[in-house]
């Protein structure tokens, strides 16, 4: 039998816990209470970690609203404070004030319109140190996402139980996407979380046939081999069901390319479980090399 998994992390109380343990992302399901929002979050984790998309959404939005918070001002200042304004009507003057804040903000100044009254000359002051300091964090973070290390690993969508070797044996594979970045001295970790008769979970840690590579060029299938070292040997596919198993795996490579140790994770539950097939080839021989087609991750055939 496997091996009884305590170190997880998830401490011995597993029966209190919903849900699955690692998203299908890499991040824990863990949702974090009792102290104030603002104190849990860290808003440069955050910014360096959410999706492309997102991070040039709030950068975006940040321009904007701060855009139209000075433009406010401007208005609340009174037509006599800028010089230049040619617009007389209140929507057209708005659009005016607006970009002349975007150039004040972003220290452009064109020229055409400029403060003359004292307080407008002290919001122009405020707004292009504010823009100083904004663009400073921007590139900031932009450097920290560029220069953060990354895995550049993607797991595929299901675990398969197929047979193996006479046997059967718990399979999911994974592969390197990017074509300049390889990892070395890759080392996976596999863990079980199962339900057991008392009502509570268990974890084992899953022995591999193997869990180390020295270079991740092609792609990996991990495979567990249901023997007698398996918490799941012996069992039919009924029963494994009704172990509502969850299995998560801890990648953990060298990066040459950032000369740093990078990782990832990933989790299978019970629905992306499926029996009866087995994983297509990935990559065939070309004229004068190897080709790796990362399409077929996800492609299986019956056995």
């Amino acid at each position: 039998m496997s091996q009884n998994n305590q170190d997880t992390g998830f401490g011995d109380k597993a029966s209190q816990m919903g849900g699955r343990m690692v998203n299908r992302d890499g991040t824990f399901n863990i949702q974090r209470l009792g102290i104030p929002f603002f104190t849990r979050v860290s808003s440069y984790h955050s910014m360096l970690t959410m999706p492309r998309w997102r991070f040039i959404l709030v950068i975006f939005n940040a321009y904007f609203v701060m855009n139209c918070f000075f433009t406010l001002l401007y208005w609340l200042a009174g037509p006599s404070g800028l010089e230049g304004v040619d617009s007389e009507h209140s929507f057209s003057r708005i659009k005016e004030l607006f970009f002349f804040s975007t150039q004040t903000f972003t220290t452009v100044g064109y020229g055409r319109v400029n403060p003359v009254g004292e307080l407008t000359n002290w919001i122009a002051a405020i707004e292009s140190l504010i823009g100083f300091l904004s663009f400073a964090i921007a590139a900031g973070l932009l450097y920290g996402r560029f220069s953060r290390p990354r895995s550049f690993v993607r797991f595929s969508e299901k675990m398969l139980l197929t047979n193996y070797e006479g046997g059967k044996a718990l399979m999911f594979r994974l592969v390197g996407f990017k074509d300049d970045h390889i990892l070395t001295n890759v080392e996976i970790k596999v863990s079980a979380r199962l339900f057991s008769p008392e009502g509570n979970y268990r974890f084992y840690n899953l022995e591999l046939e193997r869990s180390h590579v020295d270079s991740l060029v092609l792609n990996w299938t991990i495979v567990h081999p249901i023997n007698e070292k398996s918490p799941f040997w012996g069992l039919s596919q009924e029963d494994i069901q009704a172990l509502q198993p969850e299995v998560s795996a801890l990648l953990i490579g060298f990066d040459e390319v950032y000369s740093s140790t990078v990782m990832a994770r990933n989790s299978y539950a019970l629905s992306d479980l499926i029996f009866g097939y087995r994983f297509a080839p990935m990559y065939f021989r070309g004229k004068s090399n190897t080709k790796l087609d990362l399409s077929l991750l996800d492609f299986v055939e019956s056995e």
